[in-house]
């Protein structure tokens, strides 16, 4: 047990991936039921290579990589085509069968607009570029096939834009589909890891507490001036699982002639130098009557020694309040189990 390797002695270079497949607009909010007018189409190519280092050391035959992806939200009037980027991380949970993770830019063809009475009826998005997640569960397509259906993947997935109620409207979409995918290169070729490539046994990933501050800025209403929010906060993590963690903290948040304090916790996915929060808050001072809760989705990325950035989503429920970018530190500079290299 001196030292694990921080990639297998032969890896698959990149690969590329295409999938077809249809299925529909959720209407999670029922003004979007009338907007449907057919079933959903997309299309996605995707570059995807083996994940390495520490964060292919905690985990199962990871793979990383990014897509592009096209659809046809079924909503031809008011939503129109959808384009996304978006890079993402597939796990594997048991033989092919992996989970999806990805997060990105996407586009909207007919975004809400004030200025015509078709415009005005668009009242899903108010902006045409948004943030883009996906989630999913699926069977990949083996690099190796062997039978006839090892060519082919299948997956389940949840496209999802939004603009995080920066720009109102911001009802979202969510696009459920059901696609078959298959290789392009069906033998991609090998190369080997260089022999001084190895890394020490994981150490413990880091703990304790940190300080951070942000600011954003969101619209209540679609023909409303945006307004600031400032937010800063104090969070301790806890647990010793590279994989897994804990949060516990507490929050301030400022806005025009409204403030708001809050106790939370959750709990944490960590990727080496990324690390995604998932958090659940109660107001101790409401920042709105009608709200007494909270959820924050979190995404840190690493810096530099004990420095990390910070893009957050704020939501009440399922519905965005304010997205927000900003900064924390880690006493003592402590970094992640990454940067001990």
């Amino acid at each position: 047990m001196g030292t694990l390797n921080a990639q297998s002695a032969s890896l698959e270079s990149g690969h590329w991936t295409a999938s077809a497949g249809g299925g529909f607009l959720v209407p999670h909010r029922s003004v979007i039921r009338g907007l449907i007018d057919g079933h959903a189409q997309r299309v996605e190519l995707s570059w995807s290579n083996k994940g390495y280092g520490y964060w292919a050391a905690t985990r199962t035959q990871p793979q990383w990589g990014v897509s592009l992806s096209i659809t046809d939200a079924g909503s031809s009037q008011h939503i129109g085509t959808q384009i996304a980027a978006v890079s993402h991380v597939d796990l594997a949970l048991r033989g092919r069968l992996h989970f999806r993770l990805g997060g990105g830019l996407g586009w909207t063809q007919k975004p809400w607009d004030a200025r015509t009475r078709q415009g005005r009826e668009r009242v899903v998005l108010g902006s045409a570029i948004n943030g883009a997640a996906q989630i999913g569960l699926g069977f990949l397509s083996s690099l190796n096939p062997v039978l006839w259906h090892e060519h082919v993947g299948l997956h389940l997935r949840l496209d999802h834009q939004s603009n995080a109620s920066f720009t109102q409207p911001n009802l979202g979409t969510n696009v459920v589909s059901l696609s078959v995918s298959t290789h392009l290169r069906k033998k991609p070729s090998l190369f080997r890891a260089s022999d001084g490539d190895y890394v020490d046994i994981l150490p413990a990933p880091i703990h304790g507490g940190y300080v951070f501050l942000g600011v954003g800025q969101r619209q209540p209403s679609p023909l409303s001036a945006r307004e600031d929010v400032l937010e800063c906060g104090y969070e301790y993590r806890l647990g010793q699982q590279s994989r897994i963690g804990y949060i516990t903290g507490a929050l301030l948040m400022l806005r025009p002639g409204h403030w708001g304090s809050s106790l939370h916790a959750g709990f944490q996915l960590r990727f080496s130098r990324v690390y995604i929060d998932l958090i659940h808050g109660r107001y101790v001072q409401r920042w709105q009557s009608e709200e007494n809760q909270y959820n924050r989705v979190v995404l840190n990325v690493h810096l530099h020694q004990g420095l990390w950035s910070r893009l957050v989503l704020h939501t009440h429920g399922f519905r965005a309040h304010h997205p927000s970018i900003g900064i924390a530190w880690v006493p003592r500079n402590q970094a992640p189990f990454a940067a001990l290299k």
